[in-house]
């Protein structure tokens, strides 16, 4: 037995032919056979729950592109210890290579497991390696494991759990040749639940769906989405299996099932990988799988899902946290875009407390076919390189001196700057190296922190492979000084759990131009999204309300109703983005802007750095809704808004604290009135005491109103 403890509780141990990773709250073993590696346990240590079958004799994965007769000759085992340049916290990172016989030829296979020290989750991933495996992955931490698994000779049999079906329905029972990992699920009573996500925001609104249901011992059901658990009806216990990859509209196997139910054997389908990925000789990965466990209701699921992308993504308050402006929401696209344009966009943004203003399509010198210069049919979305090479030079005309006045003025008014990018989606990112020295050069020259990454498109496992590799790239060369926007709203792109990790997700374009903005709708998309997603992670829009009221007649929802600052309290628990020309708002709004972002600023780390849940109803326009930011078990902050609903009051149920707990509230804002703010900046304090069914009482005396508490629970 070779066990190797690495980092504080994670560890791995090889025995035989049998592979162990883990934790103090997980661990999953496999056993490897000639057929390759067969999942033999997940482990609960918490709630001592084992999730398989020990009966499994069907292998980990199938890809169409390894032939059924492949043998696994050996493999190999390295461990060392990363954090994802920075990005994530550290964690066990274990490559196990599988050298086959394929058809005769040697094809390698690397499967990569992270273990997070004490966290209930487990993740996987596979590589098809190109030339020298050694050689085929960076890994700068010092590999001091290695170690070798001789597959099991004699653990040939190919027996799989069969359904009872009917002779009629026999071909029916059978599983298909591409997924990632296969669980046979010990127990039978359990509720499974789905949900699916939709991204390409610009002809989508609602985000979120989700399925249930009972396992049933002759079911094969195929299930669209990124999440699904299966919880116990008899014990205690939840298993939760997330698919890293794009949402169904980004699927690169378009009609491929993310979930296949066979019995009770449960398989998460799509590597993504196709065999023309594999001419090229470039190293491609697949879709990711988690495994995590959790204690089987839902705060317990929510917070593990917290858990796996705070441990992706760890939190860091100086980078992970801003209130950005963006000229683009008044569709003047890149007309306004000049020298003196910026300079008082600069000043407004400062007057109203923003900390970062991003310059979109426009500044470059190239032209897109958003531009206001592109004639009809014209302009690139692709293919920066080609011409005369200077498509990210800056425009010469609209910055005859460059962008060092923009600059130098941002850094006089402690503004940081972003700037809008494209990365070239040509041949499957076949520039992907220019754009990082684009990058980078622009990051060293201007001082760019955070760069909005549009026009993304990708069309196979090969080109996001490349995409990836810049992102990471950049981070490594700046020690993790940008951010990337990376924009969710059209095309095929990385979804939400598809390796985001290296950005905040930009989630919506929405225009008063076009009435397709309401507070309430994007406030319903925070909502549905933060028990899957981290409130840092999103990039939530506010818009200039008084714009365009003309485009919704005699709306009663109409953005203008509501207000402008009610417009900015609803996106205020994520990353703000005023999403507008902050040189067009009225002086009264600006005023009434800047006390708002003032009451709220200082709190505002703190409160993304929390765990945010939604509160209430559902927003609709017409609920009482809101969000929860979960600092720790005694302390946290209430959002509490009352959209256009006829109740003055209502008792909401709260996150993380006990029923009958009284509550200590310290007011920071609150709004009863259209654009009338009134700022305690902690001053005012009151004691609120649960009823008896444990929900908290609050009222707001008019409809588009809101309050803003930091709470303690009370001994």
């Amino acid at each position: 037995m070779l066990k190797s403890k690495w980092i504080q509780d994670c560890y791995i141990q090889i025995e035989g032919s049998k592979l162990k990773v883990g934790n103090a709250a997980i661990e999953r073993s496999w056993a490897f056979e000639e057929r390759g590696p067969i999942s033999k346990s997940i482990y609960d240590k918490k709630n001592q729950v084992e999730w398989l079958s020990q009966t499994n004799e069907t292998t980990m994965f199938q890809f169409p592109w390894l032939s059924p007769s492949a043998k696994l000759t050996n493999a190999s085992v390295t461990a060392c210890v990363e954090d994802d340049y920075g990005i994530s916290k550290p964690y066990l990172r274990t490559d196990v290579d599988l050298a086959y016989d394929h058809i005769g030829e040697r094809l390698s296979v690397r499967l990569t497991l992270k273990v997070y020290p004490g966290s209930s989750f487990i993740r996987h991933e596979y590589s098809v390696l190109a030339g020298n495996a050694e050689s085929a992955t960076e890994i700068e931490a010092s590999t001091s494991f290695v170690a070798w698994i001789q597959p099991d000779r004699q653990g040939l049999s190919s027996k799989e759990d069969e359904l009872q079906l009917d002779d009629n329905n026999k071909e029916r029972g059978r599983v298909g040749g591409d997924y990632c990992d296969l669980l046979p699920i010990q127990h039978l009573h359990c509720r499974w639940a789905c949900v699916g996500f939709r991204d390409q925001t610009d002809t989508h609104n609602n985000l979120i769906s989700k399925e249930s249901g009972l396992l049933y011992v002759n079911e094969q059901l195929s299930l669209r989405g990124n999440l699904l658990t299966l919880q116990s009806t008899l014990g205690a216990g939840g298993l939760m299996i997330v698919k890293e990859g794009p949402t169904p509209l980004g699927d690169l196997q378009p009609g491929c099932t993310d979930f296949y139910f066979h019995g009770k054997r449960l398989s998460v389908q799509g590597s993504g990988i196709k065999q023309a990925d594999l001419t090229t000789g470039e190293t491609v990965t697949s879709y990711g799988t988690m495994v995590g466990v959790f204690d089987g209701d839902t705060f317990s699921e929510h917070r593990l899902m917290h858990d796996y992308h705070r441990n992706l993504r760890y939190y860091k308050p100086e980078r992970d946290s801003f209130l950005m402006s963006n000229t683009w929401g008044d569709r003047s696209k890149d007309g306004a875009l000049h020298e003196g344009f910026l300079l008082v966009e600069l000043q407004a943004a400062s007057n109203l407390g923003l900390t970062l203003l991003q310059i979109d399509d426009g500044w470059q010198k190239g032209v897109t076919c958003n531009s206001v210069n592109a004639s009809p049919g014209g302009g690139l979305w692709s293919h920066y390189y080609s011409g005369d090479g200077q498509f990210w030079h800056v425009h010469p005309e609209r910055f005859p001196n460059g962008l060092s006045p923009i600059v130098e003025a941002a850094a006089a008014k402690r503004i940081q700057l972003g700037l809008w990018f494209s990365p070239d989606s040509s041949d499957d990112y076949v520039n992907w190296e220019k754009d990082v020295n684009t990058l980078l050069e622009l990051h060293k020259e201007h001082h760019i922190v955070a760069f909005k990454l549009d026009g993304i498109d990708i069309h196979s496992k090969l080109g996001e492979t490349r995409l990836l590799m810049m992102m990471r790239q950049v981070v490594k060369a700046t020690g993790g000084q940008v951010v990337f926007n990376i924009d969710a709203t059209a095309q095929t792109r990385l979804g939400y759990m598809g390796q985001t990790q290296y950005g905040i997700i930009f989630l919506e374009n929405r225009y008063t131009d076009w009435g397709n903005y309401y507070p309430h709708w994007t406030l319903r998309n925070l909502w549905t999204l933060l028990p899957y997603l981290p409130a840092d992670r999103l990039q939530m829009e506010f818009l200039n309300v008084e714009r365009n009221q003309d485009k919704y007649t005699d709306d009663p929802l109409a953005p203008f109703h509501s207000g402008q600052v009610y417009a900015l309290m609803v996106v205020a628990f994520t990353n703000s983005l005023a999403w507008m020309e902050t040189t067009g708002l009225t002086a009264s709004q600006s005023d009434v802007l800047s006390r708002a972002i003032e009451a709220v600023k200082p709190h505002h780390p703190a409160i993304l750095g929390g765990h945010v849940l939604p509160l209430g109803e559902e927003p609709s326009g017409a609920s009482w809704t809101g969000l929860q930011s979960i600092m720790d078990v005694q302390n946290g902050y209430l959002l509490i808004i009352r959209e256009k609903h006829k109740q003055s009051d209502y008792a909401m149920q709260l996150w993380g604290v006990e029923p009958s707990s009284t509550l200590c509230l310290t007011e920071i804002i609150r709004m009863e009135e259209k654009d009338v703010v009134i700022s305690n900046q902690g001053q005012k304090q009151v004691q609120l005491k649960p009823d008896a069914r444990g929900h908290y009482p609050f009222m707001l005396s008019a409809p588009f109103s809101f309050v803003l508490y930091r709470y303690q629970q009370v001994e």
